[in-house]
């Protein structure tokens, strides 16, 4: 046994060497980058601004969300330190990739893209939050290393950049996805320390997926993923992306058909405005992803 173990993790190495590669914002030589779009005043970004959040609140058209992105995009480019309007950015992208992209095959170049563009948002995002971490950062630390210098301000930036990070990551490939589990597991955690009710116990559902998903050998528990998902179920209840990844990581991993289908049909008969109009969009995301499993669900239980 102890030889098969010690085989399997020579090839997760070598997996991992062989992973898809990114340049992060603090890898470039400028804080300058160069972007492209209308470029606006100082004096515009506050009408800017409120047009972006106008069009977020629409966020079920796909359109509202691209014409979201456009905004916050100028809002950063007239000031670079406006974290907020970056991590809005690095969330919208997101948003446009999983509740949108993700359903049209024909877009699945941008699919990628839109989570790569959210991920360095975010990283925008935390340059601009803490210059101790960025001037680490620019100096070649990892990530894991320099996360103690920042504080419980950095974890939305830290929480959306993990998100695009790891879903931008698993849809490259799973070496890709081997090469930067451990870091994402790490910032994540910080997040749960600084700030376990970040997003409807965002880092709580993270973990529930990551000891569901992974395998035995690798860290795998559907005991402590199903304690992080019933942690993060009991404080937001009517949250109902906890509800479709608890069936899809936990609930196929443990074969427990009978978990998958309380959690699939609370959301396929569920309210989506229930949790309030701040997460509907989001809820409704997650109904069509439930349909998905739903038609899937004979041929993931033996």
């Amino acid at each position: 046994m102890r030889g098969i173990q010690g085989t399997v993790g020579l090839l997760m190495l070598m997996l991992a060497a062989c992973g898809g590669g990114r340049e992060a914002a603090w890898d470039t030589t400028s804080n300058d980058e160069a972007q492209e779009g209308t470029q606006v005043s100082t004096e515009e970004r506050q009408t800017v601004l409120e047009q972006a959040n106008e069009a977020w609140a629409g966020r079920d058209e796909e359109a509202n969300v691209r014409r979201a992105i456009e905004l916050y995009t100028q809002a950063t480019q007239a000031d670079r330190s406006d974290y907020d309007a970056w991590v809005m950015l690095s969330r919208s992208q997101y948003f446009l990739a999983d509740c949108h992209l993700r359903f049209d095959e024909s877009k699945q170049e941008e699919f990628l893209q839109s989570f790569e563009q959210g991920t360095r948002a975010a990283e925008n995002a935390l340059i601009a939050n803490n210059s101790d971490f960025a001037e680490r950062m620019r100096a070649g630390t990892r990530i894991e290393e320099a996360l103690d210098v920042l504080d419980a301000s950095a974890v939305p930036a830290l929480y959306w950049r993990a998100s695009n990070l790891g879903k931008w990551a698993s849809a490259d490939g799973f070496a890709t996805l081997l090469s930067y589990k451990d870091e994402i597991r790490a910032v994540m955690g910080a997040c749960l320390e600084l700030d376990q009710e970040y997003y409807y116990y965002g880092p709580d559902r993270y973990f529930g997926v990551f000891y569901g998903r992974a395998p035995s050998f690798a860290g795998g528990d559907t005991d402590r993923s199903r304690e992080h998902f019933e942690t993060s179920l009991r404080e937001h209840p009517n949250y109902f992306a906890t509800h479709v990844l608890m069936a899809q990581d936990y609930a196929v991993k443990a074969q427990d058909r009978a978990t998958f289908d309380e959690h699939i049909n609370f959301v396929l008969q569920g309210d989506p405005e229930a949790g309030g109009p701040e997460i509907a969009p989001e809820n409704r995301c997650e109904v069509r992803k439930a349909r998905l499993l739903q038609e899937e669900a004979d041929s993931l239980f033996e």
